[in-house]
Order: structure tokens, then C-alpha cells, then sequence
């Protein structure tokens, strides 16, 4: 283990980000730029007004095994998010492969925006995957997102195929955005051709990312939306067999 990332920072006892009790560890850079980012100091790899610091994989480890009695009494683990966990994917993989050896369990959240080279490298490492699914239009999500969602399609089927275990789709709960009957038949037209999705999970729309755009001297152009629960409705009468909940319900 010698290899060096740059951590945006390291969350205790999350109880979101996977089964149990998790160490989450997020780090820096991204290369999408969706509108309603709650964390808007992750998308550069660069440091900004203190966000982020450069770790040694033995130095990330170290952190995390002051928590692995959590994990042991929860059935908790190990979660690499971001930013997008595959900037940085040997990173990712050298902690990756540590937990998995010391029969840990082990998750990513991403966007799977990626070469798939990149995720077939992590899939052997992992027990559980976290993908974000956030508009079903490819030229909605150009707009929202600054990128198109045809990479991200066509990764999440391949995934869909080669990694039969965890799989859960999580999306962001967007009211101007992907708040809408059109857009949740077609991500559920979509989803619902894959075999190994175990759940589907909402997550409310939040602003708790607002004080972090002013300090970065960013404009957040979602700030007056409200959340919406409406979609679960949509989803449920669109296919009444998919598990679909809302965070923190």
C-alpha cells in the first residue's frame, strides 16, 4: 500500500451509506456538474479554502480501523464515495482490496461516469454498490449534469451483468429536475430491464450544501426548489414489484 489520494474527508458511524454503520470515506473531484450539488467542494481535484487533503493509503487505513468495533457490532463496513470514487479508482482499490481481505464489508457511491475499465477493476472488491441514477433524458441530464447519461446507461447494464450481489439505485429527488411522471416511466422502463437491482432509494432534496457554495463564491441554481415525495407514487403504479423507499423513511 504507497499510493496517495486526496481525501475531501472522512465520515463516522453514517447510517446512509450502506448497511450498519459506516466509515465513509469521500474523496475529491468529479467530472459532472449537477445543478443541485450538495457538495459543491468535492468536484475539483485541486484544494479549495481548506477542502481536501492528500492521504496515504496506510494513512486512510489507519483512520478507518478505529472503527472497525463498529462494524463488527452493527454489521457495518466500508464506503468510498466522493466527488466520484472512480477519479481516483487505484486509490479506491488498494483500501478496497485491504477491507475485503480482512473480510470487511465493502462499498462505492458513483455515478458510474467512467471507463469500465475502471469499474470492472473495483467490482472483485466489493460487496455492496451504490449508483446514482438522476435524470433518464440523455439531453435533460447534459443540461442538468453537464454530461450525458448514455456512459452512465451503458455501465450500469454492464454492472447489471457482471456483479450479481448489491446493487442499489439512488435518486436525488430533484422537483424542477426529475420530478415528473415522464421522467420517472422512463427510468423505470429502464431500470426494470436489469435483474440484479435490489432496491431503488429516493433521496429527498436537501440544501444543506447552500453555506458551502458562498464560501466557494458559487452560485447555487437550485436554491428555491422544495423537496417532493410524489415519485414513489409514480414508480409503484408504473411497476408495482420495485423496492422502492425514501431515504430515511
Amino acid at each position: 500500500m504507497s499510493k496517495t489520494g486526496r481525501v475531501l474527508r472522512i465520515e463516522k458511524t453514517s447510517i446512509h451509506d450502506g448497511e450498519g454503520l459506516r466509515t465513509v470515506v469521500f474523496l475529491k473531484g468529479c467530472p459532472l456538474r449537477c445543478k443541485w450539488c450538495s457538495t459543491p467542494e468535492s468536484q475539483r481535484m485541486e484544494i479549495e479554502k481548506r477542502y481536501g487533503k492528500d492521504m496515504t493509503v496506510e494513512e486512510v487505513v489507519k483512520e478507518i480501523c478505529k472503527d472497525e468495533i463498529f462494524f463488527f457490532h452493527s454489521g457495518g463496513g466500508v464506503t468510498i464515495s466522493g466527488g466520484e470514487v472512480l477519479m481516483q479508482a487505484d486509490f479506491a482499490k488498494e483500501i478496497l482490496i485491504f477491507y475485503m481481505e480482512q473480510r470487511i464489508p465493502t462499498a462505492i457511491e458513483t455515478s458510474l461516469y467512467s471507463s469500465y475499465d475502471k469499474i470492472r477493476e473495483l467490482l472483485p472488491y466489493l460487496t455492496s454498490m451504490y449508483i446514482d441514477f438522476k435524470v433518464a433524458d440523455e439531453r435533460l441530464h447534459e443540461f442538468y449534469t453537464g454530461v450525458s447519461n448514455k456512459r452512465i446507461k451503458e455501465n450500469l447494464v454492464k454492472v447489471d451483468a457482471e456483479f450479481a450481489e448489491d446493487i442499489h439505485i439512488r435518486i436525488p429527488v430533484i422537483p424542477t429536475v426529475n420530478m415528473n411522471e415522464k421522467n420517472m416511466k422512463g427510468t423505470i422502463k429502464f431500470l426494470s430491464k436489469l435483474k440484479h437491482i435490489k432496491d431503488i432509494e429516493l433521496l429527498p432534496y436537501h440544501r444543506l450544501g447552500l453555506e458551502t457554495y458562498e464560501r466557494l463564491g458559487k452560485v447555487y441554481e437550485l436554491k428555491d426548489v422544495e423537496m417532493l415525495k410524489k415519485m414513489v407514487e409514480v414508480i409503484r403504479a408504473e411497476n408495482p414489484e420495485a423496492a422502492v423507499k425514501v431515504k430515511g423513511e
